[in-house]
């Protein structure tokens, strides 16, 4: 939509090109991406559930799936690396035309394990050589919070887990590893049962985070984004 305004150019003062401005009005003062997991068709898949609760303590929260193969089989590796680059380059191109909103993630299975990579790092095999966050750290500053379920990348011992997993996932990251920055703002869930996050043999478990840890997790992000 047209801005209708006029712009007065004032002494000392630059008026703004009248695309930002249409841009920065369609803004939402929280923005969600969600990231799905494995072989379900592109949309949020389990990430939807949990990207609906923010929405309903949020009024008018918009969101956004993670655009990536979701790929099993011998084309894991290869999807993972697309799902890094996808939310580096999603996140850093909402970040930039809305500074000002408070985003949050939301990654399920393979969709935490990309979002997981893109804020913390690697290696992961084949898919992530180096160990800096491939997110820009100016763009992380406006993620206030990381939700991640059933990741594969869990290890035990990491301060933001919750669950019941002792065990870590098929690419757990090795013990003592910590996330350089975004810690604290980072709930990762994983119970034992599961056998993509930790060594248990329930997949269906794998697909309940939402309905057993949502609200907890809910309760996490509002503290976190705060009153918006």
């Amino acid at each position: 939509m047209k801005v209708s305004t006029p712009l007065f150019f004032l002494s000392g003062a630059i008026a703004a090109p009248s695309g930002d401005i249409e841009a920065r009005q369609s803004c939402a003062k929280v923005h969600v991406f969600g990231a799905r997991e494995s072989t379900v068709p592109q949309g949020y898949g389990s990430s939807q559930a949990m990207i609906q609760l923010i929405q309903g303590a949020y009024p008018g929260t918009t969101s956004e799936a993670i655009v990536y193969p979701a790929a099993g089989g011998d084309a894991y590796g290869s999807s993972v690396t697309a799902g890094i680059k996808a939310v580096v380059s999603q996140v850093s191109a909402y970040a930039k035309q809305c500074p000002d909103s408070a985003l949050v993630m939301v990654g399920y299975s393979q969709g935490a394990q990309i979002t997981d990579d893109a804020f913390c790092g690697g290696p992961d095999g084949s898919s992530l050589s180096g160990t800096a966050a491939p997110l820009p750290a100016d763009v992380g500053t406006h993620v206030k919070a990381i939700i991640l379920m059933g990741d594969p990348r869990n290890v035990p011992g990491l301060p933001y887990n919750v669950g019941t997993a002792k065990a870590g996932g098929f690419a757990a990251r090795p013990s003592g590893y910590q996330c350089p920055v975004y810690s604290d703002r980072i709930k990762s869930y994983c119970d034992a049962e599961d056998p993509y996050c930790s060594n248990g043999n329930n997949a269906q478990h794998h697909q309940q985070y939402v309905q057993i840890y949502g609200q907890q997790a809910l309760a996490f992000v509002k503290q976190k984004v705060g009153s918006v």
